[in-house]
């Protein structure tokens, strides 16, 4: 293994085409590899030191990061190009696209990002020790993870207590301002100057979106503009139905879904999450190549508070040999609490529409199936958010939504449900442009003005402009982890632009086969257009490739806006189709050895059972979960 800090391969050029390719290849996965590896021990909390796990994880983040930053990568990968031919070609193309996208010419600018990183691990830790935890009204101080927390505010019915949740996870916010969120910013922005960037911002999603922060902002703006009315239609309806109490930042999300939350949850148990997932993929016609799947479901103390899927092993075509991934992907499920088996349910569709897209990748080199620059953050976030918007579908709902007795959801719970959601979709898609515009805004402010005051009044402001309430966002800004990480800064407008490109590509296979819901031609459409190109080409041209279109907010804004006599009209459409959609019957083989832990305890390991006997495994999950619930229930019973 060749020094991250030197350079390589000798004077560019003087290595063969076939050379250069296999060594890249080489090195970049055993960096790769060493510094994932090191992520999921860190994230997942598998030490007892989570200070040493941290720092080891910064070590080898840095390599890779010096590895890829190296210019002289860049050159000698270009001047190989003019002789390459074929696959070589399209390799070494690869290369060069993802060096350009990370080099880094000057020592001052490398040396600068490595200090950044590290600056990342100890906001880490610092954010990661914080006694977080809310006062209840009549218990004291409660320890409370911030997936807790942000689910009270959605479903608790005491106000109270979502007050003291909303307020907890403000407190985030002072947290990290005081534990060098302030500094990172500043030395983020010069960086990112440094490299030809307005700001950190403009910098980085040119590397990763290949757009400038102006282009996407103008996306984003046209969505603020088109909801706007929407969203204040919605604040009216909550004032006129609950008092003008209820548009309080701690409010909003539970008089838009709580009741229904709660009445629906039946029909989410967690056990049965894992079957409803395999089932629904499989009739899909989802399949992951042989991938390896590792999936750590639940919260708990030391776990990174937000799900995400990693791929220590990126899929690709090794000399015409299809190498598969291997993919892990976590959640923050509570059992027990209302609405954790809906959580589980939406992560595991979430994740497992990032995984099957990264399990899918057919090209002939590792660097374009990494989830990272030139990998779009926008386009990943298409595949995890189409799947994960099946669960909202009517159809979906009476086929899959089960309680305990496997009665279907009841079509007059569907349409409370709706009649309730749907006045604050506009809200909630707006609350999602208010990170994107916070986070913007603290970039964008000047070097002499940056302070933790300014930041505050900078996120505070977007907030009130996108929340269109003086109480600010119901998640605030700075409790949303993706800002304080540096692989997911300046990363949030991607689910806002995937939430686009969801809605088109929805559109696309609605018109052309009348269905989504178990339509076998969805999982082979997306494989053949969306993942087997990996980055080889830009969200736009995929995106066009399968629809015709280009990214718009127009649709998007259109479903958002929709009343709620609309949207109950399209749901009982979906349902009126649904006895004309043959149910998936087979056996579920998703061509995949998956496996779900807790930690370091293995719960469910389809890889050690013949094939055939998904249905075993997920039986396998759903004990171990019932069990953890009774735990919970006996639990509260005594707090009680």
């Amino acid at each position: 293994m060749h020094d991250p800090a030197t350079s390589v391969g000798g004077p560019a050029g003087t290595e063969r085409p076939t050379s250069l390719a296999d060594r890249l290849n080489s090195d970049y996965l055993a960096r790769h590899i060493a510094k994932e590896e090191a992520f999921w021990s860190s994230y997942m909390g598998l030490t007892d030191d989570a200070t040493r796990a941290r720092a080891q994880l910064d070590e080898r983040e840095i390599a890779l990061s010096g590895w890829l930053q190296d210019p002289a990568r860049l050159d000698e990968t270009t001047a190989a190009l003019s002789g390459a031919t074929g696959e070589e070609r399209v390799a070494l193309d690869g290369w060069r696209e993802t060096f350009s996208a990370h080099s880094i010419a000057k020592p001052e600018g490398r040396a600068l990002a490595a200090a950044i990183i590290e600056m990342e691990g100890a906001l880490a830790n610092a954010r990661g020790a914080m006694k977080l935890g809310y006062h209840d009204p009549e218990q004291g101080f409660v320890a409370a993870s911030s997936v807790r927390l942000g689910t009270m505010v959605r479903s608790d019915p005491d106000e109270r207590k979502r007050k003291a949740a909303w307020e907890a996870l403000r407190s985030i916010e002072s947290h990290v301002l005081a534990h060098g969120f302030v500094e990172l910013v500043r030395e983020r922005n010069r960086l990112g100057r440094m490299l030809g960037g307005e700001d950190y911002y403009d910098w980085k999603v040119k590397r990763v979106e290949r757009m400038s922060k102006r282009e996407i902002f103008t996306l984003l703006g046209e969505l603020e503009r088109l909801t706007r009315d929407a969203g204040q239609r919605g604040l009216d309806h909550l004032a006129a139905k609950h008092g003008r109490e209820s548009l309080r930042a701690w409010n909003i999300q539970y008089f838009f879904s709580g009741d229904s939350t709660r009445e629906q949850d039946p029909y989410f148990p967690f056990g049965p999450s894992i079957d409803r997932w395999g089932r629904s993929f499989a009739a899909l016609g989802v399949r992951f190549r042989g991938a390896t799947l590792t999936l750590d479901l639940l919260d708990r103390k030391g776990k990174y508070e937000n799900g995400f899927m990693h791929g220590p092993e990126p899929a690709w075509r090794d000399r015409g040999s299809f190498r598969p991934a291997r993919i892990n992907f976590t959640a923050n499920a509570i059992p027990g609490m209302v609405g954790s088996g809906f959580r589980a349910t939406n992560t595991l569709f979430h994740e497992g529409g990032h995984a099957a897209h990264f399990a899918n990748v057919d090209m002939p080199a590792p660097c374009f199936g990494q989830e990272h620059a030139p990998t779009s953050v926008a386009f990943a976030e298409i595949q995890s958010m189409f799947m994960d918007s099946l669960l909202s579908d009517a159809d979906w709902q009476r086929r899959y939504a089960l309680n305990a007795h496997g009665e279907a959801m009841p079509i007059e719970l569907i349409e409370r449900g709706v009649r309730s959601s749907q006045p604050g979709a506009a809200l909630s898609t707006r609350a999602m442009l208010a990170i994107c515009f916070a986070e913007k805004a603290i970039y964008e402010i000047p070097d002499a003005e940056l302070s933790a005051e300014r930041i505050l009044e900078a996120i505070r402001a977007a907030e009130r402009q996108l929340a269109l309430i003086d109480d600010g966002n119901g998640r605030p800004a700075l409790s949303v982890p993706h800002l304080l990480a540096g692989e997911s800064s300046a990363y949030y407008h991607g689910y806002v632009m995937a939430d686009m490109g969801v809605r088109q590509t929805r559109a696309f296979f609605q018109q052309r086969d009348g269905h989504l819901m178990d339509n076998p031609r969805i999982g082979p459409d997306m494989a053949k257009h969306y993942w087997a190109p990996g980055n080889s080409k830009t969200l736009n041209d995929m995106l066009r490739g399968l629809t015709g279109e280009t990214l718009s907010p127009v649709p998007l804004a259109k479903h958002v806006s929709r009343t709620a006599d609309e949207a109950i009209a399209e749901a009982r459409a979906r349902i009126a189709r649904l006895d004309a959609i043959v149910p998936f019957s087979g056996s579920v083989d998703l061509d995949a050895a998956i496996r779900v832990v807790h930690g370091r305890e293995v719960i469910a390991d389809c890889a050690t059972m013949s094939p055939g006997r998904f249905n075993e495994f997920a039986q396998t999950f759903a004990r171990w979960i019932d069990a953890r619930v009774a735990e919970a229930s006996k639990s509260e019973g005594g707090a009680r």
